[in-house]
């Protein structure tokens, strides 16, 4: 959850098997973020059409609730899995998401785009998505950051079935339950 190491994360390929161990360990060293179920995990998109219906149209469920989303994203669906009580940290996504919980839980706490002034962004608007410089999960950055007493946040638990809809332009930061956790956004 360390908006500091944004751009410090390690990328690397490792077997499903080894991270599915790693994941078991007390301690996880990988989490696995933005996995395009198209290019990386294929035999998954199978499971999606049997287990959700509405995914068995092509797009997802956003296809399937036609005019109520913009278009669909070429990378969706995208698959997260950790354990741990990963964290990602507070940002917000330039176009609709759809989260849905397929194992686990993932905790939200959510920020309407009027907090803005609040909640330090740092990036451009227009990139992949926009950062706070402020970490949720570190107490002392409330004196570091003393506008962000003045925002509202909403939290959220999505448990297994769930799905949370997160418009385009709402911050969130979103922290993982501590056994495995896996959802897929679309």
């Amino acid at each position: 959850g360390d908006p500091g190491r944004m751009q410090a994360y390690e990328s690397s390929e490792v077997p499903l098997s080894e991270l599915l161990d790693e994941l078991s360990a007390p301690h996880p060293r990988y989490y696995a973020a933005r996995l395009q179920l198209r290019r990386s995990l294929p035999e998954l998109l199978a499971d999606l059409d049997e287990t959700h219906p509405a995914a068995a149209l092509e797009g997802g469920p956003a296809a399937a609730l036609g005019g109520c989303f913009g278009d669909p994203q070429a990378v969706n669906p995208v698959c997260y899995l950790g354990a741990g009580r990963q964290a990602t940290p507070m940002h917000f996504d330039p176009s609709e998401n759809l989260l849905c919980v397929v194992q686990g839980a993932k905790e939200l706490t959510l920020f309407h785009p009027a907090d803005t002034p609040n909640l330090y962004p740092a990036g451009e608007r227009n990139s992949a998505a926009v950062y706070s410089l402020a970490n949720l999960c570190d107490p002392a950055d409330a004196d570091r950051f003393p506008a962000l007493a003045e925002a509202r946040p909403l939290r959220a638990l999505v448990r297994e079935g769930d799905v949370l809809y997160l418009p385009c332009g709402w911050w969130h930061a979103v922290r993982g339950s501590e056994g495995r956790n896996l959802s897929v956004n679309y």
